[in-house]
Parts: structure tokens; C-alpha cells; sequence
């Protein structure tokens, strides 16, 4: 007879195997369609945002998710599904590991489905940087249980070179597990203080990029759009890169102008209460959790558009707190919690009811339905925010160029 553990393991394993193969779908999709290395590939904006390395362009922000792809090599747009693959596989590895420790079973089914759910909406838009920090983070979370702090926040300053998520979303999940589980009191003071000094290092090496040797504005837009069908998305990106606080601004005011905004924050709001609830956080640990995801949540909304991607990330942390606990937490039933997180894939996954822009909408479904039935108003295209916001956005990437020359 097979041993429990060669049991455990054929699950992770198969585990793992699903989780790619669902991180997949728009990749396979797309491929099938013979559009993903073509003008109308759904990967353009986030190739044009990974276009930014290290090697082309010196220390430029967010350089090395970029340099990653730069050295995966050959054309930019399969070498950002190639990323993206990489990506899954790493944070798919991270959340088995976890899932491998939880009991009883009905626990660990819970965390599976609300895992799936959370990987099947970051597989709509693959492509993206998020899963590289969430398995970052994830795996700082594993540091810090194990007991080594300056490893964990190493981690989460490497993130910082990816995308400011790993901060925004790291820290905080760190300092709340470091409350919920008092590992502080297992850790000398010069682990406390290293654990604390690698993070405000990255932070202030990431405040003086902008003085560190880089290539000019100009140079990046020629370069960027060489290498990637010209397109809009493709420029998006570039415009977003490179602007600065220009690119804020435009955010905030998108975020103003959008008749629905309200409706998206709260629907995030809503998929975060629902990971808590059925993760079984009660009591301080509950508060924690909400600690660790709703003001990360409520900051990067404030500032950014994707409001989808921020709920999911938050999700994502309240799933790596509760699943830091290998314990059944005492008065809790799991009896019917697998069957409630199927929830979750219906309530965030977008093809279970189209919206024309489901990056800024974390509740698809609920969306469609309000505007459907309550003909509530509609989120503004791209296209439309930028010609309210940035209406000279495109002759700013000219007026680079020609500075650079």
C-alpha cells in the first residue's frame, strides 16, 4: 500500500501540474487563434512594459522583470508568454508547499479552489508582473515562518525591482504575520535589525534611480517600439514607463473621471471579505488579515487603475496569512467551505461574464448585472481617459524622441 507522504506528493504534484496548465489559458487560446506574436496579440502592453531592462537602458524602474525577458531572448512577445509561464510556475511551487502543510482536508480544498480562482483570473491577463511578486512575497511569508527574517525581506526588496507591489503588499504581510506568530521572540536583535535595514536599502537605492547611470527618454521610446508591432497598447506602456509623476496624475484623474469607480473599489472590497471569511480568520487574527490586504488594496486604487489586479493581489495575502497557520484553527467548520469558494472563480473570474474592461473590475459578474439591470454607468475606454486626461500624451513620446536627437 502507498504511504501517506507518496499520497501527498502525487497531489502536489498534480496540483501544480493544473495550476499551469489554468495559468495557460490565454496563452493557448491566443496560439490557437494564431494572434499571440501578431498586431492583435493580447500580450502588446505588458511586452512593451517588460521591453525595460537592465542591459538596453541602465537602472531604470521595475528593470528586472524586463531584464528576465531579455534574457529568455528571441522576440518580445514569446518571450513574455515565456515569463509569464515562469512566473506561474514559480508561484504555483510556493502556494503547493503551503498547501501540502494544511489540515483537514476540507481546509486544504478550500485554499485549492480560492488558489484556482486567483490564478484563473491572473491567467486572463497573462503577461503581467503579478505572479513574479506573489511569488516573491509568498515565499518571503515562508522565510519568515521558518525563522529567517533578512532572507524574507530580501525577497521583498528584490520584488521592489520588479514592480512596487512587493512593498506595497510585502511589507505589510510580513510585519502582520510577524504579530501573529511573535517570531520576534526566537530572533536576536542583529537578525531584527539586518531584517529591517535590507528593506529601507532597497527603498532608498529605489528613491535615487532616477540619479544612477540610464538611458535617455528618447532612447527607450525608439527602442521599445522597434521591437513590438506599433500599436497603441504598445505606447500605453511605453507612456506609462517612462512618465513619471505625469503618469500619476493621469491615473488620479481616471480614477475621478470614472463613473464607476466606486463600484470597483467596493467590488474589491468585496472579493477580500470573502477570502477572509473563507479562510476561517477570526477574532485578532481576523483583523490582522484585513490589515495585511485592505489598506495596500485602498492605497494602489487611490493611485493606479487596475483595480482587478490589486484585489487579486490582496486576495493573494490574505491567502498566504491564513495558509501561514499549518493548524485547524479551533471552532471552525470546513464542512461546506470547498463548495463556498467556487464563489470566488464565479464572482472575479471575467469570462464568466464579460465586461468590456475587466483589468479595472475585480466583480465582473456583479458588474455586468448592474448595468444590465440597474443601467449603471460605464468605465471610459483607455483611449477616452487619456484624451480627458493627457490629451497631448502621444506628442509627449515624440517631444522625447526628439529631445534624444
Amino acid at each position: 500500500m502507498m504511504r501517506p507522504v507518496a499520497w501527498r506528493r502525487m497531489e502536489t504534484t498534480a496540483l501544480f501540474l493544473v495550476l499551469l496548465l489554468l495559468s495557460a489559458r490565454l496563452l493557448i487560446s491566443a496560439t490557437y487563434q494564431h494572434t499571440l506574436q501578431s498586431p492583435k496579440s493580447p500580450l502588446l502592453y505588458h511586452a512593451g512594459t517588460l521591453a525595460f531592462n537592465y542591459f538596453d537602458f541602465g537602472f531604470v524602474r521595475r528593470g528586472l522583470g524586463g531584464s528576465i525577458v531579455h534574457l529568455i531572448g528571441g522576440e518580445m512577445l514569446g518571450a513574455t508568454a515565456i515569463f509569464h509561464m515562469l512566473s506561474a510556475a514559480a508561484v504555483s511551487a510556493v502556494a503547493c508547499l503551503f498547501v501540502t502543510r494544511l489540515e483537514p482536508p476540507r481546509r486544504r480544498a478550500t485554499f485549492v479552489v480560492l488558489l484556482a480562482a486567483i490564478v484563473m483570473r491572473w491567467a486572463e491577463d497573462a503577461g503581467r508582473t503579478d505572479l513574479a511578486v506573489a511569488a516573491l512575497v509568498g515565499s518571503a511569508a515562508m522565510a519568515l515562518r521558518s525563522g529567517r527574517p533578512v532572507v524574507a525581506t530580501s525577497l521583498v526588496a528584490v520584488g521592489l525591482c520588479i514592480h512596487e507591489t512587493s512593498f506595497v503588499y510585502g511589507i505589510p504581510l510580513l510585519a502582520g504575520l510577524a504579530f501573529e506568530h511573535r517570531v520576534w521572540r526566537s530572533l536576536s536583535r542583529r537578525a531584527i535589525v539586518c531584517a529591517i535595514a535590507v528593506p529601507v536599502a532597497a527603498l532608498g537605492l529605489y528613491l535615487l534611480l532616477d540619479r544612477l547611470p540610464h538611458a535617455d527618454a528618447g532612447t527607450m521610446v525608439d527602442t521599445v517600439r522597434s521591437r513590438l508591432p506599433r500599436t497603441d497598447e504598445v505606447d500605453w506602456a511605453i507612456y506609462y514607463a517612462i512618465s513619471g509623476g505625469r503618469g500619476v496624475s493621469t491615473s488620479l484623474c481616471q480614477n475621478a473621471r470614472d463613473p464607476s469607480y466606486s463600484m470597483h473599489v467596493g467590488g474589491g472590497l468585496l472579493v477580500i471579505a470573502l477570502f477572509v471569511g473563507l479562510t476561517g480568520m477570526r477574532g485578532p487574527t481576523l483583523w490582522r488579515a484585513i490589515l495585511v490586504s485592505v489598506p495596500s488594496f485602498l492605497f494602489l486604487s487611490h493611485v493606479a487603475n487596475d483595480i482587478s489586479r490589486w484585489s487579486g493581489l490582496a486576495a493573494m495575502n490574505v491567502w498566504w496569512f491564513a495558509a501561514c497557520s499549518g493548524d485547524e484553527r479551533a471552532g471552525v467548520n470546513w464542512r461546506w467551505r470547498p463548495v463556498a469558494a467556487i464563489a470566488a472563480i464565479l464572482l472575479i473570474h471575467p469570462k464568466v461574464y464579460p465586461v468590456e474592461y475587466a483589468i479595472y473590475v475585480p466583480t465582473p459578474v456583479l458588474e455586468r448585472l448592474a448595468q444590465r439591470l440597474l443601467s449603471a454607468p460605464r468605465t471610459p475606454s483607455v483611449s477616452a481617459a487619456l484624451a480627458i486626461c493627457d490629451p497631448g500624451w502621444r506628442e509627449y513620446l515624440d517631444r522625447q524622441r526628439a529631445v534624444a536627437r
